[in-house]
């Protein structure tokens, strides 16, 4: 059970890294891609959410902010969410397991 938290541990590590390498870019469309691509799962539902509202923005990002604060306030919550998302996933075959085994031993 203990490797189902190694994913979600890498991953919040790539984060940190597309954070970094975020700030150390130029301000244009393409910086706010990496971070987008970075927590797809999130990303998507945004675009879902976006296009159902008719907005012309992202709607997980916020204006009205400072450039930095606005995408920060995006990407954390996300990145933890998609971190969550990871472990939940790799969690599953054992928890899956675990639940064959004692249907097996409550039949015996």
């Amino acid at each position: 059970m203990r490797w189902a938290y190694l994913p979600s541990a890498l991953y919040m590590a790539f984060a940190a890294y597309v954070w970094i390498d975020f700030t150390h870019t130029a301000r244009d469309g393409l910086a706010n891609l990496g971070l987008l691509l970075a927590t797809f799962p999130v990303a998507a539902l945004g675009v879902v959410l976006t296009s159902a509202l008719g907005q012309s923005g992202f709607v997980l990002i916020p204006s009205g902010m400072g450039y930095y604060t606005a995408h920060a306030i995006y990407f954390w919550p996300a990145a933890v969410l998609t971190a969550y998302l990871l472990y939940v996933v790799c969690s599953a075959p054992m928890w899956l397991w675990r639940r064959i085994i004692r249907s097996r031993q409550n039949r015996s």
